[in-house]
């Protein structure tokens, strides 16, 4: 079947919600389109370019869209509250303008396994969570809050599909049981990485002292999130804003080394 897709930055599950603000007048279609068929849009997470390019390349994988609640605001924008219903995988682009179309087969989620998955699947949930904390704060990201499922199927899915945005090597789902035993000893691997001994500096270009380190990483997050692409392209002043705050905060990481 053929369906609307929106690349973005964030990944959706089966069952999770998804908050978005529709500005660009493509996406403004795409939804009123929908909202009009009552019908779903998939939703894919970008392997290269951004938001708001034209040709952001999206993985294959992704998750249809239901819009349950619609904020009209001035200019067609809108605040949009979705809910993940269906994975799917695209088979091929059907046009790109003015918003991507592709046709998409459904996949089917894995099932669960009984109690030891249940038990495996809470273990992974908090190791993926202590893991997705420590990534962003090294890389100095900033993120959506992030509900991760409670279903032991839809958790393996969550957490290998984070897993296409840079963890290797890349899981190969089987079983539940089996794909939530490798995750919890991959994931589980990688926290001591991001909790090692090395300074920030060294290790990110960051300051060295806890409290240092603490206010550094609030301060570039904080930054990273007004300029955000949800609320619409930054203007030349807040750029050059921007860019001034960055080179404070390079000043106070070299004065606080050590």
């Amino acid at each position: 079947m053929e369906l609307p897709l929106f690349p973005l930055n964030s990944v959706l599950f089966p069952g999770a919600t998804l908050p978005l603000h529709i500005f660009e007048e493509r996406y403004k279609k795409m939804v009123n389109k929908c909202l009009e068929s009552n019908s779903p849009f998939g939703v894919l997470l970008i392997r290269s370019g951004s938001e708001v390019a034209e040709a952001a390349e999206p993985f294959e994988v992704g998750t249809t869209a239901r819009i349950v609640r619609v904020q009209h605001l001035d200019a067609g924008r809108m605040n949009l509250i979705c809910l993940g219903e269906q994975r799917f995988r695209l088979s091929r682009q059907v046009s790109e303008t003015p918003y991507l179309v592709g046709e998409v087969e459904p996949l089917q989620s894995i099932d669960g396994e009984g109690q030891e998955v249940t038990d495996v699947a809470d273990t992974v949930a908090a190791l993926f969570a202590e893991y997705h904390r420590l990534y962003l704060a090294v890389s100095n990201q900033w993120s959506r809050q992030i509900g991760m499922p409670g279903v032991p199927g839809a958790l393996a899915d969550f957490v290998a599909a984070w897993k296409r945005l840079g963890l290797k090597p890349t899981i190969q789902l089987t079983s539940t049981a089996d794909a939530l035993g490798r995750l919890k000893q991959q994931v589980g691997d990688k926290i001591p990485e991001y909790t090692g001994e090395w300074t920030d500096w060294w290790a990110n270009g960051t300051a060295s002292g806890p409290r240092e380190v603490a206010a550094s990483r609030k301060a570039k997050r904080l930054v990273a999130a007004a300029l955000s692409p949800v609320w619409g392209r930054p203007d030349k002043h807040t750029l050059e804003a921007a860019d001034e705050i960055y080179r404070d905060l390079c000043l106070f990481d070299e004065h606080t080394w050590g």
